[in-house]
């Protein structure tokens, strides 16, 4: 299995989990017993004794025992001096270059020591590093937490040397916490805290040497499963792949801006972008950016059209092929596909005619999907003389149909790239698909069913009218969303709750517990989306004031699954 990146997210609620206690201050060669996420510690240990073995100006460096008593006298000698030499990047580089950008982490946090906790220790062999925001509450509201701002390393990566790359991504996601989380009372989209992260060894660096980079590792994974879903965040190495890729074309396109002004913004995922968009005077919504990433991503081409090109060198001819090809000639050829895909899930099909051929004929595209989808289908026709044509085909609801003329004697090649863009916040480790179909055929029909005119790259402010307008098509896609999240099957039946359920779990049980809240009528957005973001852990809280449960922080623990499987026997 491709190694990767593991980031452990546990956004519980964060009203006063930083209250600062006494100050901690570690003395070299102090020795602690650190709580560890078993899933992901070499050995399945949920508690990892270790020694305090560097202390540097913005952290204490802790190894972890048996990884030290394992290895011999001449690789704890090289161990140290990595190190030394991480210690000192982190604090002369990694640390002020990403707080000048994003703004501080939680200083002194709620441990009352403005130094981080770095643990180095052994991982699974596909986690370079995690960080899980549960070890910033008191031990009384969390038994597991570790009360220290921290970041968990693999001891591989200090050895392969990607341990600086893993930790300034690991870093910023403590960083987006403060600015996100804390201070704005906001839970952003796992893929998007992704993105954020993933542009940090960028910002560093870490990536302007191909060969060692971080992009590479994330152009291999994307060029294995380009069809990854954006929004939807199994963990995976295509996951990393797709936001590493979007990072890449965003901030070529659109400058860093636009990920730090959406961080610092109380809205989250994709309105968060729609509101930066409007506000810098863009005439494009984050729907065009998508589809022009996708082209981009087949074509990456800037004499096309200024959107469709990756400008850093790394990315300098980077091209992936289509999904599916397939060959069209003589009249009446007729092409079906069936197909399904989960929102902002790209899919590439290439159509292609011999040269010179087909005097006359044109090529048919007709396209249905599910009712109440929002597709857009971008096209890239490629013509014999050399040039290349972009648009839209046209669609009217969740159907539609387009003409290209001349398919054979003028185009020789056409590339769909059909997309659901319904879903705009919500996004799960399993989001639903949707079905369409997809007909392509050579005839000497030729209507005038013009396909949708590619939109044309600003050029100047935003009127007040435009404004408007694209306000009130965001405020319709809202109130679809959410007459759409009413509307949602009912959970399947759960007996009793048997693990913590926190912001950013998601799955069956958390549908269950939705709809329990809303039968204790503490749930008035009644939204059962099986996943736990803002408005679920805002229930939590009224549950848990409404019982006298503390603490009252909406983390579903041991206390509140008691209260609720009492409340399911009675």
């Amino acid at each position: 299995m491709m190694k990767k990146l593991f980031c452990l997210f546990a956004f519980f609620s964060l009203f006063g989990f930083l209250i600062s206690g006494s100050v901690q201050a570690d003395n070299l060669n102090q020795r602690a017993i650190f709580s560890i996420n078993s899933e992901y510690e070499y050995l399945g240990r949920s508690n990892v004794p270790a020694t305090l073995r560097k202390i540097s100006d913005r952290a204490y460096w802790y190894v972890s025992d048996d990884y030290w008593n394992e290895i011999s006298e001449p690789q704890r000698n090289s161990f140290l001096q990595k190190l030394n030499e991480l210690a000192q990047e982190f604090d002369g580089r990694i640390y002020p270059v990403e707080t000048n950008f994003w703004g501080p982490e939680p200083n002194p946090g709620i441990d009352n020591d403005p130094k981080i906790t770095v643990f180095i220790t052994r991982l699974v062999d596909y986690a370079g590093g995690y960080f899980d925001s549960s070890h910033l509450y008191r031990k009384a509201q969390i038994p597991e937490s570790n009360e220290r701002e921290m970041i968990f390393l693999n001891s591989i990566s200090l050895i392969n040397g990607r341990a600086k790359i893993f930790l300034a991504h690991e870093f910023q996601h403590l960083i987006a916490l403060q600015q996100k989380d804390i201070l704005r009372n906001a839970t952003e989209d796992i893929w998007l805290n992704e993105t954020r992260a993933e542009y940090a060894p960028r910002l560093l660096g870490y990536d302007d040497i191909y060969g060692a980079s971080n992009i590479r590792r994330r152009v291999l994974a994307f060029q294995q499963n380009p069809s990854d879903p954006l929004g939807e965040w199994k963990n995976q190495s295509s996951d990393y792949g797709a936001v590493t890729l979007f990072m890449y074309y965003l901030v070529d396109n659109y400058g860093d801006r636009i990920l730090l002004d959406t961080l610092k913004s109380d809205k989250t995922g994709i309105e968060s972008f729609n509101e930066f968009l409007l506000l810098n005077n863009f005439t494009e919504n984050f729907s065009d950016i998508f589809s022009n990433w996708t082209v981009t991503n087949v074509l990456n081409d800037e004499t096309v059209n200024q959107k469709f090109v990756y400008k850093s060198e790394n990315l300098d001819g980077f091209r992936i092929s289509s999904n599916q090809s397939y060959g069209i000639s003589g009249i009446d050829d007729i092409i079906s596909i069936s197909g399904s895909v989960k929102d902002w899930q790209p899919v590439w099909y290439e159509f292609s005619t011999p040269v010179n051929s087909g005097a006359g004929l044109n090529l048919k595209i007709e396209f249905s999907a599910d009712s109440g989808t929002n597709f857009r289908i971008p096209y890239i026709a490629y013509k014999i003389n050399g040039q290349k044509d972009f648009g839209f085909i046209a669609l009217d609801g969740s159907s539609g149909s387009s003409f290209l003329k001349n398919f054979g004697s003028e185009i020789y090649k056409v590339v769909l790239i059909p997309a659901n863009h319904s879903k705009i916040s919500g996004f799960t480790e399993d989001d639903p698909a949707s079905s369409f179909n997809l007909k392509v055929q050579l005839t000497a029909e030729f209507q005038e069913v013009s396909p949708l005119p590619a939109p044309q790259p600003p050029s100047a402010a935003l009127s007040i009218q435009d404004l408007l307008d694209q306000i009130a098509v965001l405020q319709s896609q809202i109130a679809r969303l959410k007459q759409e999240a009413v509307t949602q099957s009912e959970p399947p039946p759960v007996d009793v709750l048997s693990r913590n359920l926190f912001i950013g779990s998601a799955g069956d049980d958390v549908r269950w517990l939705q709809d329990f809240l809303i039968k204790e009528g503490v749930y008035p957005e009644a939204r059962i989306t099986g996943y736990f973001g803002a408005l679920t852990r805002n229930a939590v809280i009224r549950f848990q004031k409404k019982y006298g449960i503390s603490p009252q922080i909406g983390y579903v623990g041991a206390k509140t699954r008691t209260k609720i499987n009492i409340l399911l026997l009675n």
